[in-house]
Parts: structure tokens; C-alpha cells; sequence
């Protein structure tokens, strides 16, 4: 899976984006202002490759009871948190210095993207998910020599399921489950079809 490989890029540019522009505002240096102002930009675009690269790792894992409700989090958080940071990312390429509400918003970005961080670890090390046991060999991209065209049409396909399967998952009312987990009434409608039940079917077909 790509999407491990891409997470670092969000987590380490966006807080270094606003804590550049937050100290370079403080200290009137322009060179770390600049250095936010541009590593904005570069934060958002990270953000979106990643959560391409999520879309299709979700086809690829199995994901179960409490571990699918942090990976249905997780997901829907970080679009919620690329959709919310486009807009500042946007207006901030047309400012000299960082206005206050920019780095509030920055800050509370940054404070998201640590819990969604944090709830993707967990689904790791504490359920499986992508390692041996939570990993689904069936539905897996395989990034080889002689390989790498259908690697890309696999990732494809993958991306395109794993974006329809968080609609239906979105209209079936799962927004953000883990976080209402425990308290929450008993399911009143079907769990949505489990990512990659779809391509096993055309796969066993």
C-alpha cells in the first residue's frame, strides 16, 4: 500500500506551515512567513494525494466492528480536514502576513490531523489493519517489474470503489462512528457493503 508511505508528508508539512507563519508573524521575519505561505500549498496537495491513496488502501485491508468505525473516522475526518484547509491554503497565496483567523483555523487543522494520525496507528497496531492479519492479499496492488500497468489500473479501479463506498457509507449515516461508539443507539439500517466485496465478486465471477 502507498498510503503509509504518503502520510508524512501531511503531518509534517502542515504544522510546519502554520508554526513558520505563526512565529514569523510574531517576529516580524519575513523568510519564515514566506516559508508558510509556501508550505501551505504543498500541505493541501500532500493531503489530497494522501487521501487518494487512502481511498484505494481501504479496498485493501479488512476492517471490522470497532476497526471499521476508526477507519470510516479516520476517512471522513481527513477529507473534512483537506476540504477545510483548501480554502485558507487559497487565500493565504494572496496575503503577505498570516491574519489571526488563518492561524486559529491552521492550529485547529493541525490538532485534527494529530487525532486522525492518531486513529490510524490504532487501527494498526492495536486491530491489524494492513498488516498480515488485516490485510487482504486478494485486493492488494502489486508494484513490480512487469507489473506496474496493472498496478495502476488495480489503484484505479480501487480508488473509484473505495470513493463509492464511502457515499454510501456517508448516506447510510456514517460520518464519524468511532466517536460516537459506545453511546450511540443500535444500528437502525444495514452496515454498508465491506470495501472490496464488490471487486471479489467480479474477481470470483
Amino acid at each position: 500500500m502507498i498510503h503509509p508511505l504518503r502520510v508524512h508528508f501531511p503531518l509534517a508539512l502542515l504544522p510546519t506551515a502554520i508554526a513558520a507563519d505563526a512565529v514569523g508573524a510574531m517576529t516580524d521575519n519575513r523568510a519564515l512567513m514566506d516559508m508558510g505561505k509556501t508550505f501551505m500549498p504543498l500541505a493541501v496537495a500532500s493531503m489530497a494525494a494522501t487521501g487518494v491513496a487512502g481511498f484505494a488502501a481501504q479496498e485493501e485491508v479488512r476492517a471490522e466492528g470497532e476497526a471499521h468505525d476508526m477507519l470510516v473516522t479516520h476517512r471522513n475526518l481527513n477529507v473534512g480536514l483537506l476540504l477545510m484547509s483548501a480554502g485558507p491554503a487559497v487565500l493565504r497565496s494572496g496575503q503577505e502576513r498570516p491574519g489571526r483567523g488563518y492561524l486559529l483555523a491552521g492550529l485547529a487543522g493541525a490538532a485534527l490531523m494529530t487525532y486522525t494520525g492518531y486513529l490510524g496507528g490504532k487501527m494498526i497496531y492495536r486491530h491489524g489493519v494492513g498488516a498480515v492479519e488485516g490485510h487482504d492479499p486478494d485486493h492488494s496492488v502489486r508494484i513490480e517489474r512487469g507489473h506496474l500497468g496493472e498496478a495502476a489500473r488495480i489503484a484505479a479501479t480501487d480508488v473509484a470503489r473505495g470513493v463509492a463506498h464511502a457515499a454510501q457509507q456517508v448516506a447510510h449515516g456514517e460520518l464519524a462512528p468511532h466517536l460516537r461508539r459506545g453511546r450511540a443507539p443500535p444500528r437502525l439500517y444495514p452496515r454498508s457493503p465491506k470495501p472490496g466485496d464488490e471487486r471479489q465478486a467480479l474477481l470470483s465471477a
